[in-house]
C-alpha cells in the first residue's frame, strides 16, 4: 500500500532547536504523537509511506526563523520528511505551505496513478493546506483520510488570548468546520468526536499511541526523597493547574510538587513557590529531563474538570507517557478516557479537594503498592498501545474503507 502522509513533524533535533530558540514554543504533544505514528508505520510490512510536512513554528518573530527553508529531515532509518518552504509571516506562511504540499502531492499522485491501493492521510485540520490536498485528491480520484485531534468548533477556545489571536482563531475555526466532513474516513481520539465531526462517515478510534522506547535511555534511579508529586503539561487554569496546587497544599506527607510547562498560570505558580518552597516550578525543559523526572516521581497527576466540554473530545496524551514511565498516575475520570484504562490508574472525583489530598497521603504511605501498580500500568501500555499496533489499526481501517 502507498500512503501520502501530511503533518507538522520534523526531526527531533530540529524540534528541540526551535523550542530552545523561539519565544512561543511549538506543541510537544503533536510532535510526540506524530513521531510515534511514523515509527509505527515504519514497522508495517508492505507499507510505503511518503511524509510531507509543514513544520510547526510560531510566526516570526515569536518563532525563531523568518524564512522556513525546504529541506529533508530523517525520521527513521527508512522514512524521511520533506519539509515544505514558506515565509514565516501571516498569510504568506499558510499560502506557502499550501502550495508546497500541493506540488508534492501532485507529483506523488502522478507517480502512483496506476497504484490501486493508495490513500492520503492528513494529521489535524490545517485549512489552507487541506483545501489544496482535497483539490489534488479530487483531480486524481484518490481517497483522503484525516486524523482529528481537536474538534474544529472548540479550536482556540481553551485559553485566554489577544484580540488578533481571537480574530485569527475564529477564521481558522470557521474554515476548519467547513472542511471537517469532507474526508473519506476518520481517525478520532475519542468516540464522542464522531457525532460532532462527520457522523455519516467511516471512522475508527485510536485514542493514543506511544513510542515504547522513549525511556530506554533514561537512567533508572531510586525515587526522590522527599517524594515527588508531578505534573507536566500546559499550565493553564482551564486545565486544572490551580486545583492541583490547592490539593497539594492540603497533603500532609513530606512531599514536593514538581510542575513543568508553560501557560497563563505561570506567574501565580511563581508566587506560590515563593510562599511554599515545596512547590518547585521547572518551566519548559527538554523532553529527556521530563522523562527522567517522571521516573523519579512517586505519583503523577492529571486533574481536570470532567464537566468541561473539551474533555469529551480529547484523550490526555500525557497520561500514556506517564503510564509508560512505570510511575502511577492519579487522574479524574474524564469522558475521553476509555473504560479499559480504569484498572491502571487511580481515579478521583474532581470536586472533593480534601478527599484527593487524603488519597494522596494514603498512597504515598504505601510505596511498594505504588511501584507494583505503576509496573502493571506500564505493561498495559507496552502490550496494547504501542506505536506499531496502533499504526496498524489505522492502516487496516484505511484498507477496509478502500476495499
Amino acid at each position: 500500500m502507498k500512503l501520502f502522509y501530511f503533518g507538522s513533524i520534523c526531526s527531533q533535533q530540529q524540534f528541540d532547536e526551535t523550542v530552545k530558540k523561539s519565544k512561543v514554543k511549538p506543541s510537544a504533544s503533536a510532535q510526540n504523537f506524530e513521531y510515534a505514528l511514523i515509527k509505527g508505520f515504519d514497522k508495517i510490512e508492505g507499507l510505503d509511506v511518503t511524509v510531507v510536512s509543514a513544520e510547526s513554528i510560531a510566526m516570526f518573530p515569536k518563532g525563531n526563523r523568518l524564512y522556513l527553508q525546504a529541506r529533508t529531515d530523517l525520521l527513521t532509518h527508512h522514512i524521511k520528511a520533506q519539509i515544505v518552504p514558506a515565509l514565516n509571516l501571516p498569510f504568506f506562511k499558510q499560502k506557502g505551505h499550501a502550495k508546497g504540499v500541493y506540488t508534492c502531492l501532485i507529483e506523488w499522485l502522478k507517480s502512483n496513478k496506476d497504484e490501486k491501493e493508495k490513500a492520503v492521510l492528513v494529521y489535524s485540520l490545517y485549512p489552507e493546506v487541506v483545501k489544496s490536498i482535497k483539490k489534488a485528491c479530487l483531480e486524481y480520484d484518490c481517497a483522503c483520510f484525516a486524523i482529528i485531534t481537536d474538534i474544529p468548533k472548540t479550536m482556540f477556545t481553551y485559553t485566554k488570548s489577544s484580540f488578533l489571536k481571537k480574530l485569527f482563531g475564529k477564521r481558522y475555526r470557521e474554515s476548519a468546520i467547513q472542511l471537517q466532513d469532507s474526508f473519506d474516513g476518520y481517525i478520532y481520539l475519542t468516540e464522542a468526536m464522531h457525532a460532532e465531526v462527520a457522523p455519516t462517515k467511516p471512522y475508527t478510534v485510536v485514542e493514543t499511541l506511544v513510542d515504547t522506547t522513549i525511556f530506554d535511555d533514561i537512567e533508572r534511579v531510586n525515587k526522590a526523597n522527599p517524594v515527588g508529586i508531578m505534573y507536566a503539561g500546559a499550565l493553564y487554569q482551564k486545565y486544572g493547574i490551580d486545583k492541583i496546587i490547592e490539593i497539594f497544599e492540603k497533603v500532609q506527607c513530606e512531599a514536593e510538587l514538581w510542575l513543568f510547562g508553560t501557560g497563563d498560570y505561570e506567574a501565580t505558580i511563581i508566587e506560590k513557590q515563593k510562599q511554599n518552597p515545596k512547590i518547585r516550578f521547572f518551566g519548559r525543559v527538554d523532553r529527556k529531563q521530563i522523562l527522567q523526572k517522571e521516573t523519579e516521581a512517586s505519583l503523577l497527576l492529571n486533574i481536570r474538570n470532567p464537566q468541561d466540554e473539551y474533555t469529551k473530545y480529547s484523550f490526555p496524551s500525557k497520561m500514556v507517557e506517564y503510564m509508560l514511565s512505570g510511575t502511577p498516575i492519579m487522574t479524574t475520570k474524564l469522558l475521553g478516557i476509555p473504560q479499559e484504562y480504569e484498572p491502571y490508574a487511580y481515579f478521583v472525583e474532581y470536586e472533593d479537594v480534601n478527599a484527593i489530598a487524603e488519597r494522596i497521603d494514603e498512597l504515598l504511605n504505601r510505596q511498594q503498592e505504588l511501584l507494583m501498580f505503576g509496573e502493571q500500568a506500564k505493561a498495559f501500555i507496552v502490550n496494547n498501545k504501542n506505536s506499531e499496533k496502533q499504526a496498524k489499526k489505522i492502516v487496516d481501517f484505511i484498507k477496509k474503507v478502500l476495499g
